[in-house]
């Protein structure tokens, strides 16, 4: 009896590990079928210019170079299944439903990443995912930014705000204005930290380049998160080097010089600043509390090897096949299911129409490229329900701008008006609807920077639109330079559906993603945009921005909102 029971232990110490790697290779093969829609978004997100991720190729090239490095220690920490795991992946793969079925590939992402921890957890033990938690952890930096804009206007005025007491420090009067740089003497410049130099990548690609560098460097974990924090400050003082020197140059050099050839490569400026100021905290860091002026040395040395335990109970062997089950079982689920159907269009009107109080005239934009003419009020052939041509180029005119033509799906509907009141006040009025793909409909505040406005403030309030409700809505205060001249607006948008009104994108991307995961639908939205000058800033603005939207909200919805859409009034 006691040859048998020792013979045992050394064949469960063979097959038990390699059950547990196939599980786990079976489980990530799943997980790989299951995001490639992801993952083809994310190629695209890569090589899109605009969305300044060019470093994501390099995310997980890294972390597999972490894994590897610690390919020892990985192999020696392999332990028994963890219940851990279990728990963590079910709802990790729930949200990977929802993301996939909603078509929100940034929520499949965070969610699959989850899974890269969770499910080598639950097949190889919670030692095995200590060791995998920080390569894991390093793909956020893949993540694109958009959720973070909000932060962009915040950062716009802080980074011009500092370098204006720069200039004015080193003796060349400069006046802030907003986010502009204006200069007092000489010829002067004038200089806008826009969008993009806000530093918001900046810091994004210095933080993934810090939390590297300090894994390997620092050896206490309180001193690599020290140094990662040290990533926002140093971004942000990389970034108003930046537009010091843009400033100095076109100071010195004339506004051409600064804002042309030395603009567009002074980028790299962040970044050597803020690799050199990372490399110098990283060594005042590592003196901390050592009396030692070298860095400190890479990550702890391999823990002692490990051996497997040669008695795994029941229910702890079979637990990491229940995530193996949901996953095989979603895979099926979504070659059965039908893809999700479109809401009819029909709680809206079909045109925009006259209204009470208001002359409409509709807009007609030129479809050739080099014109891209706006016009109002030409006749219209009855043939064809469009003008003849375009009154400067003769080109083809459409109710939809040649950038939305092109950019949008083709599936996306508008309808699009230019209302004007008795005193000649305009509000131009534009309604976009989506189509089957969520790409139809993205917040205005992504796209305005692309077309010349600066965001100066975003906030939501409730306004009386009829008498039976309140609408919630986001209003943003812009300012465009055209001519060398600053001209403020102000815009107001909500989204509308059958059953839904909102004036949050987060708020509709919820809804859409339920509707489409759980009731297979494809929830048609209706975004409202209404732009007028000035800016919605003052009590007076508000009142008759709330006028013009009692009239406008019933005649978009053919009649009177039901109170489930609206917030009741008090």
């Amino acid at each position: 009896m006691t040859t048998l029971a020792s013979t045992r232990a050394p064949r469960a110490d063979r097959w038990m590990p390699r059950l547990q790697w196939a599980g786990l290779a079976l489980a990530l093969f799943g997980l790989y079928l299951l995001s490639r829609p992801m993952l083809g978004w994310l190629r695209f997100v890569f090589r899109e210019p605009g969305e300044d991720m060019g470093h994501g190729w390099l995310v997980p090239l890294f972390s597999l170079y972490l894994l590897w490095r610690q390919r020892g220690r990985l192999l020696a920490s392999v332990g028994r299944p963890s219940w851990t795991g279990v728990w963590a992946a079910l709802p990790l793969l729930a949200l990977v439903w929802l993301g996939e079925r909603g078509d929100q590939p940034r929520v499949t992402q965070v969610a699959v990443y989850g899974l890269l921890w969770a499910l080598p957890c639950a097949f190889l033990g919670r030692a095995f995912a200590r060791v995998i938690l920080f390569p894991v952890c390093f793909l956020v930096f893949t993540v694109p930014l958009g959720f973070l804009g909000f932060f962009t206007i915040r950062l716009r005025m802080l980074t011009a705000l500092f370098s204006s007491v720069l200039l004015n420090g080193i003796g060349i009067p400069v006046a802030r204005v907003g986010t502009g740089l204006h200069c007092l003497t000489g010829e002067g410049f004038a200089l806008d930290v826009a969008d993009p130099c806000s530093g918001l990548r900046s810091i994004f690609a210095l933080s993934a380049l810090t939390a590297g560098y300090a894994y390997l460097t620092q050896r206490a974990l309180w001193r690599k998160w020290l140094l990662f924090v040290c990533a926002l400050p140093l971004a942000v003082v990389g970034n108003m080097a930046r537009i010091f020197t843009i400033a100095l140059v076109a100071r010195f050099f004339g506004q051409q010089a600064g804002t042309g050839f030395y603009h567009d490569y002074s980028g790299y400026l962040v970044f050597i600043v803020g690799t050199l100021l990372m490399m110098q905290a990283g060594a005042w860091i590592a003196r901390i509390g050592s009396g030692k002026g070298t860095p400190g040395a890479a990550a702890s040395p391999p823990s002692p090897a490990q051996s497997v335990p040669t008695t795994v109970g029941a229910w702890r062997a079979v637990a990491p096949l229940l995530p193996l089950l949901v996953l095989a079982g979603m895979l099926l689920a979504r070659q059965r299911l039908p893809a999700p159907i479109l809401e009819p269009p029909d709680f809206l009107a079909a045109r925009l129409g006259d209204l009470p109080g208001f002359r409409l005239a509709r807009p007609w934009f030129c479809q050739n490229e080099q014109c891209r003419g706006i016009f109002e009020d030409l006749a219209v052939v009855p043939e064809t329900g469009r003008p003849a041509a375009c009154p400067d180029c003769g080109g083809a005119l459409d109710e939809v701008s040649l950038g939305e033509r092109t950019v949008l799906p083709a599936d996306t509907g508008f309808l699009k008006g230019n209302y004007y009141d008795a005193y000649g006040r305009l509000y131009r009025v534009s309604v976009v609807i989506n189509g089957a793909s969520r790409q139809s409909i993205h917040r205005p505040e992504l796209c305005l920077p692309a077309q010349g406005f600066s965001i100066e403030r975003t906030r939501r309030i409730d306004l009386a639109a009829t008498p039976s409700g309140r609408l919630p809505v986001t209003l943003v205060d812009l300012r465009r330079t055209v001519a060398g001249r600053n001209r403020t607006m102000g815009q107001v948008y909500f989204f509308v559906s059958a059953h839904h009104a909102t004036a949050s994108h987060v708020v509709r991307m919820l809804v859409s993603i339920r509707d489409r995961a759980l009731f297979n639908r494809v929830t048609r939205w209706a975004m409202v945009v209404v732009a007028a000058e000035p800016p919605f800033s003052e009590p007076d603005r508000l009142r008759e921005l709330e006028a013009f939207l009692e009239v406008l909200y019933p005649a978009l919805r053919k009649g009177a909102p039901v109170l489930s859409e609206m917030k009741r009034a008090p």
